[in-house]
């Protein structure tokens, strides 16, 4: 669709579509109110019990909120994990759902024309109105509103021994967490991306109701992309005796590793211990046979061997799980579990990285932690979803800037057999915003350290860790010592994996490093050089530096050629992580594209994505993978068009940016124009034909690499691009003119799920003509109603500046397509959703729920 100026659907045609799904309104409310997960029934001597359902949330502040006596009645109830900054702010009118603007139909090298200031979660009027300021940030944030907001949780324990121990454990509050139990403060925590535990046996009723209320603060200018507010991580109970497992107290090592056999060693941290005390450790294969098995007095390290081990590696992520049993006075009193991989990695500058001795290449990308429409929810599909996304992509590596990951999607990339370079912070002490972590730097940044690598050492899919990203003072003095003081705790804490920190620009001055020979101050006491987007640096440096390791810790998505031409020809760099590989809300724009004689100015509303991702924000490929499936050989061949530029204009993609360009041959308003087609592929000879008649048959100049661009005068038809290398096809693609818009067509992710709400369905909506193909610049407004035991909990579409709720049973299409995501409710039967459109043939599908199967908890 091209029209330039608003549609708006009128309120009959709204009426319609609502009462066609059930009668939700004209005014389309936001998703009903969710229905709560059971009341959890807690056990005495258990660790790991769910602690998500049945909150009660408060958005604002006040005095006495944390009150055991306090009458919350009023309070919305809700599920964890939650976000509130990606819901509906007050005053947003979810009317505006149904309205197709120029933000949808424009090409992303024109301004639009003015976006609602408030919709959805976005609300502009932060820029307008500095008694904002303390919530919001702006573009950085994705025009999203932070704020105080309130929790409280209401829960009655077991009969319990007078000896007991409770605990509760938060993977991730955003941030600056305070927690009370029944009106007193036991715990604060400011980070709001490592896990935290809470002593709460102090202050515990053990016969009656207790209340446990979080305070979270997502206030000021805090942090320089999305990062969603309040507990958004999940959250665990642990009823234990007094002697018992620290918080994850196994460190799991594999010191000894060949065909025959591998040495494990098992290191348990306790509490409480008394002489006598006894660890059974067993180690179970991924059918649940037990394959090795010791026991051994607490405080000396279990070293148990297991016969011919299956290795852990990206291709084949073979894990294991040690159980762990603490026994004293002939009684099991705690158990513990952790994810074994055996696996040897081995990095040098001659031979660069060895897993199991297999050369690797790091085919990387760099990700934040939201989970697109969801906004910062971790729920265990979301997370593992995004690692099966990467891995269809060729990833076989993540960087989780800038900050720990949640333990679902390491979990998950340890099944899948993602490689996870994890990292610490964004900033030491020299702050980026005036609100962010620097703050907290000083009296904090030891417990946090010790909570990423003591939740992440036995993960196999952690291969590297990362102390900090772009850090101001690295090359100064007082940084140079504050890196070795970071490093020298992660190598205490964990000696088995390299340490690295993603340094820009100028690394400080030259120096002699530790170990006696030329280095530079930033990189000097790491084991690897992280470079963020320094290509024409490795050569030079190479030859300065021949025995550092060196890795691309950020780099363009337009360097994609030059950076594996370098890459795979060079053992001293051993890969390379592209922003992004998956679009993510907030650095609003930093993906935009212009036109010759624009100036590169700053992003400006509606953009609220960063418009950058290899992976858009509903998990369909952009341009730019299009030309990584070619450079890492997923695809001899790709194809894409530049969308129609005005005339005597060129395309000017901004750093992070790629042309304007989609799998399209239909360009209604471009007869006889000139369009440039993209043609991704290493071929040395290109052929291109429209409707029959050849248009081009080239060869492809010898070094030019794997992107090449065609011109082609349009015309409605066929277009066959064919690449041939040594004389012989290796690839042909094809694109069509499609006809309009005729029917809607939903694609379900998974037809049969349990009812666990951390499960998942995406559902993904196209627009097809007559013919069945897609049709690439449909917009619609669509409604979707959903029956049985799921709710509706995303609908949307990958638009980086669309700006929409994301929370309402309306929504529009871009490109051709949108998601609509489901969430059980904890019963089991048959769901459907069914989608509608004006105009449009209707389109549903239904899903079986199942009962939820639980899941071991790892640590």
């Amino acid at each position: 669709m091209t029209a330039s100026t608003e549609m708006h659907f009128s309120r009959r045609t709204l009426l319609q579509l609502s009462a066609a799904a059930g009668g939700l309104g004209a005014a389309f409310p936001a998703f009903a109110a969710p229905t709560l997960a059971r009341t959890e029934k807690l056990q005495a001597d258990l660790r790991g019990q769910p602690f998500d359902g049945n909150w009660l949330f408060f958005k604002g502040d006040g005095g006495g909120l944390a009150a055991r006596s306090l009458n919350d009645a009023g309070w919305r109830p809700l599920d964890l994990p939650h976000d509130w900054s990606i819901e509906d702010r007050p005053g947003s009118d979810p009317a505006l759902n149904g309205v197709i603007r120029e933000a949808d139909t424009a090409p992303f090298w024109q301004k639009p024309a003015r976006s609602p200031r408030l919709i959805g979660p976005f609300d502009a009027r932060v820029n307008d109105n500095q008694a904002y300021a303390h919530s919001a940030s702006g573009a950085p944030t994705a025009f999203t509103v932070g704020g105080i907001g309130w929790y409280r949780k209401h829960f009655t324990m077991p009969p319990l021994a007078t000896d007991t121990h409770v605990e509760v454990e938060f993977d991730g509050v955003y941030m600056a967490a305070q927690v009370w139990l029944n009106g007193t403060l036991v715990a604060e925590h400011p980070y709001g991306y490592t896990a935290f535990t809470v002593d709460l046996t102090p202050h515990l009723d053990s016969s009656g109701q207790n209340v446990l209320a979080v305070r979270v603060a997502n206030i000021g200018r805090n942090s320089r992309w999305y990062s969603g507010s309040g507990i958004y991580r999940h959250v665990r109970l642990n009823i234990l005796r007094p002697i018992r497992f620290e918080p994850c107290g196994l460190t799991v090592t594999t010191p000894k590793i060949a065909a025959d056999a591998a040495t494990v060693q098992v290191v348990a941290r306790t509490a409480n211990a008394t002489p006598g005390s006894v660890m059974e450790t067993y180690i179970r294969d991924a059918a649940g046979k037990i394959v090795a098995r010791s026991s051994g007095p607490i405080g000396a390290p279990a070293l148990i061997g297991v016969d011919r081990p299956r290795l852990w590696s990206p291709e084949n992520p073979a894990l294991y799980e040690v159980e762990c049993l603490l026994i004293a006075g002939g009684r099991t009193v705690d158990r513990m579990t952790a994810p074994l991989g055996i696996r040897r990695i081995e990095i040098d500058a001659v031979n660069g990285l060895r897993i199991n001795g297999k050369p690797y290449k790091l085919r990387g990308g760099c990700i934040h932690h939201d989970n697109g429409l969801l906004g910062a929810v971790a729920i265990d599909r979301a997370e593992e979803r995004k690692v099966e996304l990467l891995k269809a992509r060729g990833f076989n590596a993540v960087r989780s800037s800038h900050n720990p990951s949640s333990p679902a999607f390491l979990a998950a990339c340890d099944r899948l057999g993602m490689l996870v370079m994890e990292e610490a912070f964004d900033m030491w002490r020299v702050a980026k915003n005036p609100d962010d972590y620097s703050l907290y730097f000083d009296g904090w940044w030891k417990q946090d350290l010790a909570a990423m690598i003591r939740r992440g050492a036995n993960h196999p899919s952690i291969f590297m860790w990362s102390i900090g990203n772009e850090i101001p003072e690295r090359g100064d003095p007082d940084g140079v010592t504050t890196a070795k003081m970071l490093v020298d705790e992660t190598r205490r804490l964990d000696p088995t994996r390299p340490v690295t920190q993603a340094v820009p620009g100028s690394p400080g001055p030259d120096v002699t490093g530790p170990d006696g020979k030329p280095d530079q101050a930033a990189y000097q006491y790491l084991d690897v050089a992280g470079y963020n987007y320094k290509l024409s640096s490795y050569e030079r440096d190479h030859a300065k530096f021949p025995d550092r390791v060196m890795v691309g810790t950020e780099s363009f998505p337009k360097d994609v050629d030059k950076v594996w031409q370098l890459t795979e020809k060079s053992p001293y760099l051993i890969g390379d992580f592209v922003w992004t590989a998956m679009d993510y809300l907030g650095e609003a724009g930093i993906g935009r594209t212009g036109l010759s004689g624009d100036k590169p100015g700053e992003a400006e509303y509606p953009w609220f994505g960063a418009g950058c991702g290899d992976i858009d924000l509903i998990g369909q490929q952009r341009p730019q993978s299009l030309a990584r499936d070619v450079v890492w050989g997923l695809s001899p061949l790709e194809i894409a068009v530049q969308r129609p530029l005005p005339e005597g204009k060129r395309e000017t993609p901004f750093l992070w940016g790629w042309r304007d360009e989609l799998q399209s041959w239909t360009w209604p308003g471009a007869e006889g124009r000139i369009l440039s087609v993209s043609v991704f592929s290493l071929a040395d000879r290109l052929k291109v034909e429209l409707n029959g008649r050849m248009i081009a048959d080239q060869p492809v100049e010898p070094g030019k690499g794997a992107i090449s661009q065609i011109d082609v005068p349009y015309e409605p038809g066929t277009l066959i691009v064919s690449a041939y290398a040594g004389g012989k096809q290796i690839g042909r693609r094809k694109l069509e003119t499609a006809g309009g818009p005729a029917a809607l067509h939903l694609a379900v992710d998974r037809k049969r799920i349990t009812s666990s709400q951390n499960e998942l369905v995406y559902v993904t909506v196209e627009i097809l003509d007559k013919a069945g193909r897609l049709v690439p610049d449909a917009v619609h407004v669509m409604q979707a109603a959903v029956t049985g035991p799921v709710e509706l909990v995303a609908f949307g579409n990958a638009n980086p500046r669309g700006v929409a709720s994301f929370r309402q049973p309306v929504a529009k299409t871009w490109h051709g397509r949108a998601l609509a995501v489901l969430r059980p409710i904890g019963e089991s039967g048959v769901a459907t959703i069914s989608i509608e459109a004006e105009g449009l043939s209707p389109a549903g599908a239904a899903l079986m729920v199942g009962a939820a199967t639980p899941r071991p908890r790892r640590q």
